[in-house]
Parts: structure tokens; C-alpha cells; sequence
């Protein structure tokens, strides 16, 4: 057997006859596009790069420790891989050699982008903005007052950031050079031809100017926008209800809206001829960029969540987008809550935990699972990667106790 088909089995990844892209055994994360190769990274710990014209994988990049959440493509060929361990890794073009990698944040990646020059900006959960210069020289600084949701280069070269501080910022290197206010939750952000498309919590997707400000705005849904990509005048967003709008830069014709039947939808990649979506099913799916017609053999739809009418089915809609619950299903954002009363908590099958979590003693009964939604993540379960979330209403807790006790078991 060729070689490396053999180490593509022997991880599990297998080439598709087919045009839709399926390999990871969790959640697609991350997408990157340059001609005919695609980046992807995904919530199994690994990134792979794939053939678009074979629909096959070619290499799989194993080195990040949790999810991985952010890949680009440098001019060269190089692909760029970050992930919840706060590392950035440089893989070669061609060839097996172990990355380099630069530990950069001391919280998740939530973004990379790729200069002018071949250089390397992240966005950190940290607050951080961590850099790469184009003869890999590293350094890091602090940016914003929380997180990190976006950042891109913009033609000059100059650094542009959007935060959970409600601000954009531009960065002549490491130095301020301007900013703006912005009217809600910024979750990423892409470089168009005619200005940032920027996604929000509000469910709006707004073309900002860094130098001017907000230029046009759409709101879309109704619900978080969680994914964006911009290539050739037209812009892709994605909802984490599933649905995904392409739209063209100027706004002149309505957007076209898709169901991606993939749950979730935690990536975009966008070329001038082609879209790909990637999600809750673990594969990457082929949309034309003109008109959002399916170019591939379709994917299987996730798996439905019980819904029996009950007031803890409809709390439990939250938690839906991270977590399943069936026995067949796979790990989301979140590890599946399969059988999870009595079950130590950090041991759930094939999900990469935190130290923290995997160090806690704790065991998940209907008891500790509502005080963590009491309290929440950051003071019941210290260092895990859960966002930090709240259900004040004791009687939502007890309903979503009496929903997880039917649907887990």
C-alpha cells in the first residue's frame, strides 16, 4: 500500500470519492482556501490540508493540544495552524517536518492572519494580538480589555483588531494608530475589497471603513453570527443556527441564503468560484460563490436533539450548539453529555480537555452540573475552556436537570 494513504488510514482520515470533504471525527472549526488546496482545522485536535480537485486528503498536522480554531495560508504555500493552546505552528509547504511552532498566547486563537508581506498576526482569547514577522522573530502585545475576535492586514500593512471591549483598533505594528466604537459584540472579522466585513452577536454584518467607520450594516438573523470570509466583491456569513448568506460587497441585489445541514457552522472559506462550510458534522461542504448552488455529494444532516415540548427541551436549545447528548453522536465544541451523571468530569471519550478540567475532582450529578450554571464555568470549573455562562432562574436549572436525566442516559 502507498505510504501515504497508509498514514491517512492509520489516523483515520480517508479520501472521499466524492466532492464534499470528510475526514475530522469532530466539529470543522477553521477553513482556509488558495487554489486548489484547502486548510482545515477542527475540535478532533488536528488540522488537515486537502485536494480540491481529488477531493482527498494529503497531509495530516497533528500538534496542537484541544481544538484547533484558526488556519490561513501564507503566499508561499505554508500553512498556519493556531489552536486552544494558545500556539501558533508553521508547517512547510511540502514535506513531513515537524512545524515550528511559537507559543504566543496564554488563552485560545481565535484568528490568524496572513500580511503583505508573508507575516503572521493572532487574535487571543487573552487579549493578546501575537505577531510573526516575515524573518520569524515573535513577540505579542496587549490589545484590548477582553478577547480577541478578529484581526486582518490591511493593504498598507497596518494591523486591524475588533475585541469583546466593543472596539476596533489599528496597529502600526505594535503601536496604536486609530480605533473605533462599535455598537455590539464583534465575533470576526474579514478583509473585503471595499471595506471589513465585520459579524456581531446582533446577528448584523457590518462594512466598516477603519479610518471612517461604519459604512453600511444588515442585520441577517436574529441569533449570533459566528463565521465570515470575503474574497472577489462577495461576502460569506454564517449563523449558529446553520443557515449561511452570501451576499456581494456593495449591497446593490439581496442575499442568498443556504441551509447547510451541518448544525452549526464554525468556518467559511470563500473564492471567486467557490464556498465551502464547515461544521457540527465534521465535514466541509462545496457551494458555488454565484448563486449558493450544492457542488458536492451532499452531507448526512447532524442528528436532531430530543425535543419533547418540556420548558428543560427549550433551556436546553443554549446548550445545543456545543454539546449532544444521543449515544451515536459525536463531540461538538463541547464533549457529548452522554451517560454524564456519575461521570467524573474531563473523562469523556475522544474529547481533548483542558488540564484543569482533566485534574478536577468532580463527579457530574443533576446536583453539580446545575451549580455550574449557578455559578458559573469561571468560578465552578476554574481554568476549563467552557464559556462563562449563567441559568439564574432555579426553576431552568431544575427543568434542565429533569430534561438532561430522560435524554442522557
Amino acid at each position: 500500500m502507498h505510504a501515504a494513504l497508509l498514514a491517512l488510514l492509520t489516523l483515520g482520515v480517508q479520501p472521499v470519492h466524492g466532492d464534499d470533504l470528510a475526514g475530522h471525527g469532530g466539529p470543522v472549526s477553521a477553513l482556509a482556501m488558495a487554489g486548489d488546496a484547502v486548510l482545515s482545522g477542527s475540535f478532533d485536535t488536528r488540522a488537515i490540508r486537502w485536494s480540491l480537485q481529488r477531493s482527498a486528503a494529503d497531509r495530516v498536522l497533528h500538534v496542537h493540544e484541544g481544538n484547533v480554531s484558526a488556519v490561513a495560508f501564507a503566499p508561499d504555500g505554508t500553512a498556519v495552524t493556531a489552536g486552544q493552546d494558545g500556539r501558533v505552528a508553521i508547517w512547510a509547504a511540502e514535506g513531513d517536518a515537524a512545524p515550528v511552532l511559537h507559543p504566543l498566547h496564554e488563552a485560545p486563537v481565535a484568528a490568524l492572519s496572513i500580511g503583505p508581506d508573508g507575516s503572521i498576526a493572532s487574535a487571543g482569547w487573552d487579549g493578546r494580538i501575537g505577531g510573526i514577522s516575515a524573518d520569524g522573530q515573535a513577540y505579542h502585545h496587549e490589545a484590548h480589555q477582553s478577547q480577541v475576535t478578529g484581526v486582518a492586514h490591511l493593504e498598507d500593512g497596518r494591523i486591524v483588531s475588533v475585541g469583546g471591549d466593543l472596539r476596533l483598533r489599528i496597529w502600526d505594528g505594535t503601536d496604536p494608530a486609530g480605533g473605533l466604537d462599535l455598537p455590539a459584540q464583534p465575533n470576526g472579522l474579514a478583509r473585503g475589497n471595499a471595506g471589513l466585513a465585520v459579524i456581531f452577536a446582533d446577528g448584523a454584518l457590518r462594512i466598516l471603513d477603519p479610518d471612517e467607520g461604519i459604512l453600511r450594516e444588515r442585520f441577517l438573523a436574529e441569533r449570533p453570527l459566528i463565521a465570515v470570509a470575503a474574497a472577489a466583491g462577495r461576502i460569506a456569513v454564517a449563523g449558529i443556527d446553520g443557515t449561511v448568506w452570501l451576499l456581494d460587497e456593495a449591497g446593490t441585489s439581496p442575499p442568498t441564503m443556504l441551509d447547510a445541514g451541518q448544525g452549526p457552522v464554525w468556518a467559511l472559506a470563500l473564492s471567486a468560484q467557490e464556498l465551502l462550510t464547515g461544521g457540527a458534522d465534521g465535514r466541509i461542504r462545496r457551494w458555488s460563490a454565484a448563486d449558493g448552488r450544492p457542488l458536492g455529494t451532499g452531507a448526512t444532516r447532524a442528528q436532531a436533539q430530543p425535543e419533547d415540548g418540556s420548558r428543560g427541551a427549550e433551556v436546553w436549545r443554549a446548550c445545543a450548539a456545543c454539546h449532544t447528548v444521543g449515544p451515536d453522536d459525536q463531540n461538538r465544541a463541547g464533549p457529548t453529555l452522554h451517560a454524564i451523571f456519575g461521570r467524573r468530569a474531563g473523562t469523556a471519550p475522544g474529547y481533548a480537555y483542558s488540564s484543569a478540567l482533566r485534574t478536577l475532582d468532580l463527579v457530574w450529578t443533576p446536583e453539580t452540573v446545575s451549580a455550574l450554571f449557578e455559578h458559573g464555568p469561571a468560578s465552578f470549573t476554574p481554568g476549563s475552556r467552557m464559556p462563562d455562562q449563567r441559568i439564574a432562574d432555579p426553576a431552568d436549572r431544575a427543568a434542565l436537570m429533569e430534561y438532561l436525566a430522560r435524554v442522557t442516559r
